[in-house]
């Protein structure tokens, strides 16, 4: 299993990073241009090779990052069709979306004063002035937003439904899982099996004689179970001392019936590891 990219690109102030943070769901990294020029590419100008050089490294960053499982939303200008060809072959499931916006109505956004800049010759090699921008072939893109005529929401909507990225979760279950077993399978069935969207968050608890699994090693003996549901995903968060829930706020605490509550964790640790599931064998119920 692993994560996918999902590449926003256009003009300055077209509204890729606003509808990259629209995007960020419970698993996914969102890399900007603005931040990776002031952190890992702070050697890199504004000359065809020096953006290109820029967009490998990001691209080479999400591939990473997918590989370990993250999702990646990426906005970049990415202006050449020769770069996005580049990211194309760096990443490995990445689909582009073309954030279009006419450059009248990017300057009007531009609270930086770029434009202005750069129509005074103060910036050099300014893309939408100085510096072309190559609109995108049909073939070329997973789907196009038009942020000049189209609102934040409808956007963010149209590419969650174009793209099905939008998990909207109505139960989150919290446990350290070590390991998961019937007790806890009876409450996550209880939602998953009647269509409800579920996340399995995984306390990332330290390894003691209690907690002998990793986050890693329990996220795995999970995704065994319920990698085939499409509405159950998991996450690793940090471990949990407190969960406090206020008065009136929306959310409900699950009881567990008095048979569920029974199951002992400890018993079916011991299961678990006479058969040596982490060789890759996996115990059934």
């Amino acid at each position: 299993m692993s994560g996918k990219t999902i590449w926003l690109f256009g003009l300055p102030c077209s509204g890729k990073t606003t509808l990259a943070e629209g995007l960020i769901g419970p698993n996914t990294v969102h890399l900007d241009g603005d931040y990776l020029r002031n952190t890992l590419n702070t050697d890199l100008g504004f000359s065809k090779e020096d953006r290109s050089e820029n967009l490998r490294r990001a691209a080479g960053v999400a591939q990473a990052l997918n590989e370990q499982e993250f999702d990646v939303v990426a906005s970049f200008i990415t202006p050449y069709r020769s770069q996005r060809e580049l990211i194309a072959e760096k990443v490995e499931d990445v689909s582009f979306i073309y954030v279009n916006a006419p450059v009248e109505v990017c300057e009007e956004r531009d609270i930086k004063g770029m434009y202005e800049q750069a129509r005074k010759g103060e910036i050099k090699g300014f893309t939408g002035i100085d510096a072309p921008f190559e609109v995108p072939e049909l073939e070329e893109i997973e789907l196009e937003v038009r942020t000049a005529t189209d609102s934040e929401e409808k956007s963010i909507e149209k590419i969650n439904t174009e793209l099905d990225l939008k998990f909207n979760p109505s139960h989150i279950f919290i446990g350290r899982w070590q390991p998961l077993h019937k007790g806890h399978r009876t409450i996550i069935d209880s939602a998953a099996d009647n269509g409800k969207n579920v996340i399995i968050a995984i306390r990332d608890t330290e390894l003691s004689e209690d907690n002998p699994f990793t986050a890693q090693e329990r996220r795995k003996l999970i995704e065994n179970v319920y990698g085939e549901h499409p509405n159950v995903e998991t996450m690793i968060i940090p471990d949990v001392d407190t969960v406090a829930i206020g008065r009136d706020v929306g959310y409900s605490v699950v009881s567990v019936p008095e048979e569920v509550a029974e199951i002992s964790g400890t018993k079916t640790r011991e299961e678990y590891e006479k058969s040596e599931l982490l060789t890759g064998q996996h115990l059934e119920d």
